[in-house]
C-alpha cells in the first residue's frame, strides 16, 4: 500500500514538474507562435517538417537459392504459363537458289554452315531462356528459335515458339538481338532456319 501511494506521490510530483517547465519556457511564447512554429528559450522558431519515406517497391518472390535466411514461398504457375505459343515476324518460305546471279555462284548455304555461325550464340539464348524461367516451377516445354537468313547472309525475320510463360517474361525481347546479330555466308537465296532448345 505504501508503494503505491508512493507512486502515486512520484507520478503527480513528475506531472507538475513537467507542467512548470513547459509554462517556463513557453510564457514569452504564449499567442505569439502561429502554426509550424514552436516556443524554444522564448522564440518562436520553425518546425521540423515531417519526413516522408518512400515505400520500397515489392520484391518479387521466390525460391532462395542458398542458405542464410528464411526462405521464400514458392512461386507457382498460373494456367495457361505452359500453353506453347510462337510470337515475332513471318519468316516466309526458303527460296530456291538463283543460278544466274552473278557474285556468289549459285551457293548454297549448307547444315554445317548455319551450325559454324549459330553454335556460338547457343548458350546465350540458353541463359535467355534460364532467365524466363527464373523460379517457376517450370520443367518441360517445347522451345524453338527461328530465323530467316537472307542471301546477304544477315537476320532480319525472328520468329520463337515457347511456353506462355517465357514470352511473358521477355523471352523474344532477349533472343531477337542475339540473332540479329549473326552474320552468315552470302548465299543465292534465302534460307529459313529452326533450332529447338530444351528446358534446362
Amino acid at each position: 500500500m505504501i508503494r503505491i501511494v508512493f507512486g502515486i506521490f512520484i507520478g503527480l510530483a513528475l506531472a507538475a514538474g513537467g507542467s512548470w517547465l513547459y509554462l517556463r519556457e513557453t510564457k514569452d511564447c504564449l499567442k505569439r507562435c502561429g502554426d509550424g512554429t514552436r516556443c524554444f528559450n522564448g522564440r518562436c522558431i520553425a518546425a521540423a517538417p515531417a519526413t516522408t519515406v518512400a515505400a520500397a517497391p515489392a520484391k518479387k518472390t521466390g525460391k532462395r537459392r542458398g542458405g542464410g535466411g528464411p526462405a521464400q514461398p514458392e512461386l507457382k504457375l498460373s494456367p495457361g504459363d505452359d500453353r506453347i505459343t510462337s510470337a515475332g515476324e513471318s519468316l516466309g518460305r526458303a527460296e530456291h537458289i538463283d543460278l544466274t546471279e552473278g557474285g556468289n555462284d549459285g551457293r548454297e548455304l549448307q547444315q554445317e554452315d548455319l551450325d559454324a555461325v549459330f553454335r556460338p550464340a547457343q548458350s546465350a539464348i540458353s541463359r535467355c531462356i534460364t532467365e524466363a524461367v527464373g523460379d517457376y516451377p517450370l520443367e518441360s516445354g517445347k522451345i524453338e528459335v527461328g530465323f530467316r537468313v537472307e542471301r546477304s547472309g544477315q537476320v532480319h525475320k525472328v520468329r520463337v515458339t515457347a511456353p506462355q510463360l517465357l514470352m511473358r517474361r521477355g523471352f523474344v525481347a532477349c533472343v531477337r538481338p542475339i540473332v540479329t546479330a549473326l552474320h552468315f555466308p552470302a548465299s543465292g537465296g534465302a534460307n529459313v532456319v529452326t533450332y529447338p532448345f530444351a528446358l534446362q
